[in-house]
């Protein structure tokens, strides 16, 4: 009877910490390695009660906090310095040289060490101790160049930078290859799987065809696609079999936008036009796409949120005379996202079937933070603010924690 109760709550803690594909990734910003927005590992978010900690008050932010299998929270301060959180309290503080400060945010692998890229092109990684691992400058940065969140695969990690250099090193740091593209990577590079890499190019302007393009685990390039005319606006997306960009092109005094989803091999399987920018995209397990749009007019913000199955079906759209600079968060039953009217920030929860609102809550005037958040495996979500190095917590109840249902 024993026997069978331990194995009963070894199979229970094990479904636990799974998502619907019986695997978590800690690893990555945005979601994941598709940089798909999809948090299905849990069934909805958490929207009863904000929090708040205050780490430093003359210091802010630098990037978007991160969430570590563990439950550490990694920060990164203006003051040059990577902070851990764990259970509320500052746990290590790890010092960079003088005048140099992380823009990129993290990644992590499964041993929960973390890698990232400073402002002189230094690659760091640190263990959950805070224990350096290795430190070597692997970018000369130019002027103007900014470095993109890292990319965490189970053998490499990719850095990449605006001004097209892209370097794969091992988890040691050893460099397994690197490549300079003629135009600029824009966004996240994200991954179908760790053969399957791919990086988002654009010429930065209007007019100019950008290109989607896909490298194996060396670096080779596999396919690249192209759509006349169109500017990419962000990195493209995927949910590991299918792939998602949005573009805008110049006609004459309009702009005319589309959102592209393609398979694996580059291929159109069907793209929409839509009447203003596709600002934000998100993708499910299943291949359900959220689209974020924007549109300003004379003292006016209107955001509309648009669901399409993985046909290319209109599930449902709505617009909100607000701005929302997040793309759509996905569990299991809802969709979240961050909104602002100038003054204050609020959470949305949608119902994901048909959009419906669920609700709302108030996090706080508009005080700057980072608006990509630590997501946890309990639904919780975390922001760093931008003024003060403090984290913004929204959590369920205390009671509600202990609660049975």
């Amino acid at each position: 009877m024993l026997i069978n109760l331990l194995i009963f709550a070894t199979t229970l803690l094990l479904l636990s910490c799974s998502d619907s594909n019986g695997t978590k990734d800690f690893d990555n910003s945005s979601g994941g390695m598709g940089r798909s927005n999809s948090y299905e590992f849990v069934d909805g978010f958490q929207y009863q009660i904000r929090s708040e900690i205050l780490i430093d008050s003359l210091y802010g932010t630098t990037c978007p906090p991160h969430i570590l299998a563990n439950q550490k929270i990694i920060m990164a301060s203006e003051n040059s310095t990577i902070v851990s959180l764990f259970s509320n309290e500052k746990e290590w503080e790890f010092n960079l040289d003088s005048g140099h400060v992380i823009g990129s945010g993290f990644a992590s692998d499964k041993s929960n060490n973390i890698y990232t890229i400073d402002n002189y092109g230094t690659a760091y990684s640190i263990d959950s101790d805070g224990n350096q691992r290795f430190k070597r400058g692997i970018i000369e940065a130019s002027k103007l160049e900014f470095f993109n969140t890292p990319l965490s695969l189970p053998n490499n990690i990719i850095f990449s930078s605006s001004n097209g250099d892209f370097v794969s090193v091992d988890t040691n740091c050893k460099e397994n290859y690197r490549l300079k593209f003629g135009t600029d990577i824009i966004g996240e590079v994200s991954a179908l799987n760790e053969n399957n890499i791919l990086v988002t190019l654009t010429n930065g302007t209007f007019g100019a065809t950008d290109t989607l393009v896909c490298l194996d685990s060396f670096g080779k390039e596999k396919w690249r696609f192209s759509s006349d005319g169109y500017r990419f606006l962000k990195g493209a997306i995927t949910n590991g079999i299918n792939i998602a960009v949005g573009g805008t092109k110049q006609l004459e005094d309009n702009k005319l936008s589309k959102v592209i989803y393609l398979d694996s091999t580059g291929k159109v399987n069907w793209d929409k036009e839509i009447s203003s920018l596709p600002r934000f995209l998100s993708m499910s397990n299943d291949g359900e796409l959220l689209v974020i749009t924007y549109d300003s007019g004379f003292r006016k913000m209107l955001s509309g949120v648009f669901s399409y199955s993985s046909t290319g079906d209109l599930n449902w759209n709505i617009y909100y005379d607000y701005s929302i600079p997040t793309p759509a968060w996905i569990t299991g039953n809802i969709i979240s996202f961050l909104a602002s009217n100038r003054e204050t920030y609020g959470l949305f929860y949608l119902n994901r079937d048909d959009g419906v609102l669920m609700h709302s809550l108030d996090i706080g005037e508009a005080a700057p933070i980072e608006f990509t958040p630590a997501i946890g495996d309990d639904g919780t979500i975390n922001f760093s603010g931008k003024d003060q190095l403090r984290l913004i917590r929204i959590d369920e109840t205390a009671i509600s924690k202990i609660l049975p249902y």
